[in-house]
């Protein structure tokens, strides 16, 4: 019979922490696209309070992280990681509520920090996509950190 996982932590202090600093700087990246973004803001304000959520759980994980080096902080960090990084994907699916014509124009403004799009909308160049994909990239870097810290065997 299988066993869940065993985690095996070397050097985790200081990668902890590092998790810790990543998540938090993504969610510093969170409170600046609350700010800056109009459409989250006037199109999707469902989506506004999810991002305050998110930001809120970044700081929370980061926190602990920083705190509480220890097993579950890396197994915390890489579940949280994946299920956002699969959300903002899924978020594409509501191309509609933003107010866009297709998925393709609101991956666009998404995911594109040089998109016109954004610029039309009000909102500062860039914005949201440079801030989205920073905060991607930081996901994905906590992601690839945390794993680095763990074996997972089966047993």
């Amino acid at each position: 019979m299988q066993k869940w996982i065993e985690l095996s932590i070397p050097q985790g202090t200081r990668d902890s922490k590092a998790c810790g600093a990543l998540l938090i700087l993504s969610a510093i990246l969170g409170i600046a696209l609350l700010a800056l973004d109009n459409v989250l803001r006037t199109f999707a304000i469902l989506h506004y309070y999810a991002l305050i959520a998110f930001v809120v759980v970044d700081i929370t994980v980061g926190i602990y992280a920083l705190a509480r080096p220890g097993k579950m902080v890396f197994l915390i960090a890489i579940i949280w990681c994946i299920a956002r990084i699969i959300l903002q994907f899924a978020d594409l699916s509501q191309a509609s509520v933003y107010q866009f014509s297709s998925y393709g124009q609101f991956a666009d403004y998404l995911f594109n920090p040089t998109s016109s799009l954004s610029v039309s909308f009000g909102n500062p160049p860039g914005v949201p996509g440079l801030l989205i994909d920073l905060i991607l990239i930081l996901e994905i870097a906590v992601i690839a950190i945390a794993w680095s810290r763990i074996d997972l065997v089966w047993v």
